[in-house]
């Protein structure tokens, strides 16, 4: 196993299926959201990346991905916050055989997907476990100074208290660490068209029954920044994948389109208004 993540997994138990748990779950806000991902985790796929497709796009992640393996340091250690199947990082033992992750998904039942995917990755390059983004089971000491790096993606946006989940990656991120946190955009184009044909399109709050949902905003920069003390920089991605107009072609492994969605994702604001998906990026002081 990479050598950071040893040490911090060395001391604690993982269960038969190698999957480590943290402290008791405290998103009682979010239990109709655990039940209905337990119910969408109780699913089996054949083709992880072809289901998977149908939500994200791969071409453009993988891209991001890469980039952000490009600022950690070597022999890094990341933290995935919210995780789930853990394909972000399939490819990591040809790009950055050197650099660690840790999963943590607050819906145990994603974790063996996670496994199917990752294969013998997990107990090598990667680490899974059961754990809550709001209350992350990791003391920084003598033992652990922190994580090199913490990604998340479309997981913040579902966190009621997303003010209290920012505070946690803050704390367990070391001093000059990475963060990044994919959100759902605002698009105005597609809330204009769903408003047309007279369907909803929520910007911030609940779904009955379900989950909560609040897209990318400036009042998360600004939370971000202030609670990191630091610049805060944002991307616009996805932007020719678009499931809500049935257009996931782009979201395809090897799509040439996606290629070109991966290479269209920018920093400027440059088609923003299209993005499906705004990022927010900074450094710990």
């Amino acid at each position: 196993m990479i050598a950071q993540l040893e040490n911090l997994l060395h001391s604690r138990e993982a269960d038969s299926d190698g999957i480590y748990g943290g402290m008791p779950m405290v998103c009682t806000a979010q239990s109709a959201e655990i039940e209905l991902r337990e119910r969408v985790a109780a699913e089996c796929y054949d083709n992880y990346l072809a289901a998977l497709s149908a939500s994200h796009s791969i071409p453009v992640m993988d891209h991001e991905v890469d980039r952000f393996l490009a600022t950690i340091p070597r022999g890094g250690l990341i933290l995935d916050v919210g995780g789930c199947w853990g394909w972000h990082w399939r490819r990591i033992a040809q790009t950055r055989p050197d650099v660690g992750v840790l999963i943590v998904d607050f819906v145990r039942s994603n974790l063996p997907h996670a496994r199917n995917v990752l294969g013998s990755l997990v107990g090598h390059q990667v680490g899974l476990m059961h754990a809550d983004a709001t209350a992350l089971p990791f003391t920084i000491d003598e033992n652990f100074a922190g994580f090199d790096g913490i990604w998340t993606v479309q997981t913040f946006q579902h966190i009621p208290d997303f003010g209290k989940a920012v505070s946690e990656a803050c704390r367990v991120l070391k001093s000059g660490g990475v963060f990044a946190n994919y959100s759902l955009n605002v698009q105005p184009h597609i809330r204009w068209l769903r408003r047309l044909l007279g369907r909803g399109y929520l910007t911030k709050g609940w779904v009955e029954g379900s989950f909560w949902l609040a897209r990318a905003s400036d009042d998360q920069k600004e939370s971000i920044a202030a609670t990191f003390g630091s610049t805060v920089s944002e991307r616009w991605s996805e932007i020719l994948y678009s499931p809500e107009l049935r257009f996931t072609a782009p979201g395809r492994p090897g799509s040439v389109f996606g290629k070109l969605d991966a290479l269209l994702s920018n920093n400027a604001g440059f088609l923003g208004w299209f993005a499906r998906q705004r990022s927010f990026h900074c450094q710990k002081p």
